[in-house]
């Protein structure tokens, strides 16, 4: 059987940057949907499933983590990523892991494919002891 496309809800309010990373992902094999607003990604989430979330840190009127905090209560089990242009910022619980703006599509590749690749090896794991 094979693995559906893995599915990213990329949420920027730099709409240039957040269709550059629509195309690359694309290219690479997962599907990408977009917003640019915290409303506009928390109804996303409450009517599509993402298999990995990308958040920006800095959204107007709200910052990542607050944004973050209110996924993880709608959607426990999406991994959430933040990117930043910012070293030091505020860090959080509802976060799996963090990324620089500017390392380069490359490291975000790899550490989307990591975050897919431990999420399904888990869910079958988890499919596995429930039968």
């Amino acid at each position: 059987m094979t693995e559906s496309r893995p599915k990213v809800l990329s949420i920027d309010d730099n709409l240039s940057l957040n269709s550059m990373r629509q195309m690359v992902l694309s290219v690479s094999g997962f599907d990408c949907d977009l917003a640019s607003t915290a409303e506009q990604a928390l109804a996303m989430v409450l009517t599509c499933y993402y298999d990995v979330i990308l958040l920006d840190y800095y959204l107007p009127g709200t910052t990542g983590t607050q944004v973050a905090n209110t996924i993880k209560t709608l959607r426990p089990e999406v991994p959430i990523i933040v990117v930043t242009g910012e070293e030091l910022f505020e860090r959080c619980d509802a976060v799996h892991s963090y990324l620089i703006k500017g390392e380069g599509p490359e490291v975000l590749l790899q550490r989307l494919r990591a975050v897919v690749t431990s999420k399904r090896t888990n869910a079958r794991a988890m499919e596995a002891a429930a039968s």
